[in-house]
């Protein structure tokens, strides 16, 4: 399947030091990079052909640090680059060979994954699905911050919002998708919204309402790295001073 790892963005929410470097070059660990995960967990799956869609100011720095993946095990790397921030859905948008019959596995560089997804070698090839990875991140509170499958009371989908007010459960959508190849059509279709994005939900949304979205609950614990509080404490459960 065609991979594609975001790490563009403005970096807004690890100011000041985003003002100096690409988000996804912030220092996690000992020798390692926030990027250095998802690049790992890529790998892990066997993929060994990436696209890195990135951008801003900084987007250099990204290809100075990765070059052509071979440090990581990869066979091939290309590079595509967005003007500006239109949001996740427009990352779709950057990928050559849009009329590929491949199905497309999008990963956000600010996620961290403890585990494999071992869900991801359970998709059919040419499947027709779009699939979404949750999370249970605990709090209703916390769940308001990213983007929410809601459902019905017998846990049937029915909607999916982007930052609820209201949470009706404390499960989130993780920045890792699968698309089939019919995506690009219908990123397409969409509008932009009051933010100037292309939003994901509302790409996920089509697929919900035409009964082909599956959900899988992630594997193992998962953190978004591009916040300030989450990334402090990740870092310091790592770092011995």
């Amino acid at each position: 399947m065609k991979t594609i790892l975001a790490a563009g963005g403005e970096g807004t929410r690890l100011l000041p030091m985003t003002r100096y470097m690409n988000k996804h070059l912030c220092p996690i660990g000992k020798n390692e990079l926030m990027i250095d995960k998802p690049l790992k967990f890529i790998r892990l799956h066997f993929i060994d052909e990436l696209t890195i869609v990135t951008g801003s100011k900084h987007a250099a720095q990204i290809v100075d640090y990765i070059q052509d993946g071979s440090k990581y095990g990869f066979k091939y790397v290309e590079y595509s680059f967005q003007d500006s921030s239109f949001g996740i859905a427009d990352v779709l948008n950057r990928v050559a060979h849009r009329d590929s019959s491949e199905g497309i596995l999008l990963l956000l560089g600010d996620n961290y994954f403890e585990r494999i997804q071992t869900s991801i070698f359970s998709i059919p090839k040419n499947s027709r699905d779009a699939y979404v990875w949750e999370y249970d991140i605990g709090s209703l509170e916390q769940a308001k911050r990213f983007g929410q499958v809601l459902t019905f009371s017998d846990g049937q989908p029915y909607d999916i919002v982007e930052k609820p007010d209201e949470p009706d459960h404390t499960r989130i959508l993780t920045g890792l998708y699968y698309f089939p190849s019919d995506v690009f059509s219908y990123v397409k279709g969409l509008s932009m919204s009051d933010r100037g994005e292309l939003e994901i939900t509302s790409l996920l949304r089509v697929y919900l309402r035409e009964k082909r979205l599956i959900i899988h609950q992630v594997d193992g614990q998962w953190c978004d790295l591009g916040e300030d509080e989450t990334w402090m404490k990740f870092v310091s459960s790592r770092v011995k001073i």
